[in-house]
């Protein structure tokens, strides 16, 4: 019995390594991104999967590839995810999750851009109405009811993919994620609010423990 409970610990432990080592390291230096030591230059696209259907997503990413991409970008687009409060839609060409995983089997990276103001030409900016409707909000600045329900988003978008098992760190094919976006040019109007709040989105980033960097669009 006691050999066999040592065997059992020596199994565990080494399923537990096996485990932890699939993940890659992704680090940076001011030169470029650093893949498991290696640095590397990334050449990478958009594809916004809410733009197409999800039956389309194989050959979209198939021809990603073939055009020489090694990552495939892409918002998060909090309008469609939840456009009622507290009320989610993660189904059919909304399942960013399946989206990313179809990356991955296509031996591709994934640069997660949650914003999740979006910009992209799209309505509002991916706001949700509702958001816009609240009580004394005021958006993309040092306020503290738009920054609960970014916070609640992000934190939301993080967790999911985190069970997925999404994260570069976890074996999973994202190894960037940003934060807000394109907020340089319209911080100075915010004053010392805007940089208080541009402070704050990178805290909150941190705190959600990606296991990779995390990066803002200026």
């Amino acid at each position: 019995m006691f050999n066999f409970q040592w065997h059992v610990l020596i199994v565990v432990a080494t399923l537990a390594c096996f485990s932890f080592c699939i993940g890659d390291n992704i680090s940076y230096d001011s030169n470029a991104i650093i893949i498991n030591g290696e640095r590397r230059l990334i050449f990478s696209g958009s594809i916004h999967y809410p733009r197409s259907t999800d039956a389309m997503w194989p050959d979209l990413i198939q021809k990603a590839k073939d055009g020489g991409l090694d990552a495939i970008e892409t918002y998060i687009f909090w309008d469609r995810h939840e456009p009622r409060r507290r009320k989610y839609d993660f189904s059919g060409h909304l399942n960013f999750i399946k989206f990313f995983q179809l990356v991955q089997d296509a031996g591709l990276y994934v640069v997660m851009r949650i914003g999740p103001y979006v910009c992209a030409e799209w309505n509002y900016g991916g706001f949700p109405l509702w958001l816009h409707n609240m009580p004394e909000i005021q958006l993309r600045t040092d306020n503290q009811v738009y920054k609960n329900e970014m916070q609640t988003f992000t934190t939301k978008i993080v967790n999911m993919c985190k069970q997925a098992n999404l994260f570069a760190s976890q074996g999973g094919p994202i190894i960037l994620a940003q934060i807000e976006n394109e907020y340089g040019n319209v911080m100075t109007p915010y004053g010392n609010a805007g940089k208080t709040y541009i402070n704050w989105c990178a805290q909150m980033a941190e705190s959600l423990n990606i296991g990779v960097p995390w990066i803002m669009c200026q």
